[in-house]
């Protein structure tokens, strides 16, 4: 097509190549994109020109990115750092997200928020099967994709090991003894538990427990 009017000619085979082109463009940025980089900080290529990543919470540095690295490792790493509270975070995207507008559902921070929701208050794996539980998740986002019980089970199974971790690390840390008490008590669904305390001074030099 062609226009006398101000010297300008529009070849359509370009045109279709310049959307092509934009097409491709908009593949690369959508591949790049990843929930995992709201927890990772990008440093660039270090001596040996791979890019490097450095985690948000305890500063651990990855190799990332590429057709080679990827973000399977950072993936991974946040599944057990233990310096990483997505409970929290959850809470501040919420409110930052609010003041935007749109909510954007960051899919860690929601399956996070779901596992420590059933642990804390002892809710089955199996409410993910609920007729009624899963018409009120469609409700409120129709795009959300529901997670299956094994993979609830696997959620907190991973909470589990980041916090036994987390204890372990604090009991190492401890510079003098530790007193243990235990006690017994009945759960919601009647199943019997022994719970076990441990009593300390911290480096505040205030009795914790």
């Amino acid at each position: 097509m062609e226009v006398d009017s101000g010297n300008v000619t529009q070849n359509p085979e370009n045109m279709e190549t310049s959307e092509t082109a934009e097409d491709i463009k908009k593949k690369k940025t959508k591949a790049t994109t990843s929930d995992v980089w709201r927890y990772f900080t990008k440093l660039g290529p270090g001596d040996d020109g791979i890019d490097r990543a450095q985690c948000d919470g305890c500063k651990q540095k990855f190799k990332a990115g590429g057709k080679q690295y990827g973000t399977s490792s950072l993936k991974r790493h946040l599944d057990r750092c233990v310096k990483i509270d997505f409970e929290d975070i959850g809470q501040t995207l919420i409110e930052m997200q609010n003041k935007m507008g749109a909510l954007k559902i960051d899919n860690y921070v929601l399956r996070e928020m779901f596992a420590a929701f059933v642990i804390d208050c002892d809710v089955p794996f199996s409410i993910v099967d609920n007729k009624k539980f899963r018409n009120w998740i469609k409700y409120i986002s129709p795009t959300l994709g529901l997670i299956t019980r094994n993979t609830l089970k696997e959620d907190v199974l991973k909470i589990y090991t980041r916090e036994k971790e987390k204890l372990k690390s604090t009991l190492v840390a401890i510079p003098n003894r530790i007193c243990l008490t235990f006690d017994l008590w009945t759960s919601i669904t009647t199943e019997g538990y022994l719970c076990l305390t441990s009593h300390f001074v911290n480096f505040k030099l205030e009795i914790a427990k």
